[in-house]
């Protein structure tokens, strides 16, 4: 049974947790003041969080629930990441650039966050040294996940990926439905069907 009162101090001890992993050197006073700009929102399962071909300037980081990025080819959703508590995600193209996001961003679980607008985070950057290196932290972080996703779609066969998801993301297994995990790896359901039937 979900908690039904929101403890946002609890939400926000997990967020600098968080940015302690990324930098441990970092201001904790500067820190803790941007952690107060960090807002709660809830999202019910299934619920469209942003759609492809909007805007978007917010940066969430997931407390507790499930959200999957997809983007829709031929009529066909090809799933390309799913974020789980203690990660972050924001729709990075449309951030960037300016243009439309091209992803779809939905929940797979009822999911808690902390948000803020991406110009705060930005403000916080240039006020503080400290807050600026994290923020750089942030991008190699997102960076090397993209770049190491992208290796593994180019040079792993397909059992390889298999293995490399159950020993990466495990719990995943049971909380996702095994036709988003076959699209994120890039295999047919039946083919990863056959790769759990192997392990």
């Amino acid at each position: 049974m979900r908690k039904p009162v929101v403890n946002i101090e609890e939400y926000r001890i997990q967020l600098k947790n968080y940015f302690l992993r990324l930098t441990p050197k970092i201001v904790i006073e500067e820190l803790n003041e941007l952690v107060e700009q960090f807002t709660v929102d809830k999202f019910s399962k299934k619920q469209m969080i942003l759609k492809a071909g909007e805007h978007s300037d917010t940066v969430y980081f997931v407390y507790e629930g499930l959200v999957r990025i997809y983007y829709v080819k031929e009529d066909k959703e090809i799933t390309n990441w799913f974020i789980k508590e203690n990660m972050m995600f924001a729709a990075t193209y449309s951030i960037l650039t300016g243009e439309p996001n091209y992803s779809n961003y939905e929940t797979l679980e009822d999911t808690y966050v902390l948000k803020v607008k991406y110009s705060v985070l930005e403000s916080y950057y240039r006020k503080y040294h400290s807050l600026e290196h994290m923020g750089r932290k942030l991008i190699e972080a997102y960076y090397g996940a993209f770049m190491k996703k992208t290796f593994d779609v180019l040079f792993l066969s397909a059992e390889e990926r298999y293995s490399l998801f159950v020993k990466d993301h495990m719990d995943l297994l049971n909380r996702v439905p095994l036709r988003y995990i076959a699209s994120y790896l890039g295999i047919t359901q039946e083919t990863l069907s056959r790769l759990r039937a192997k392990h």
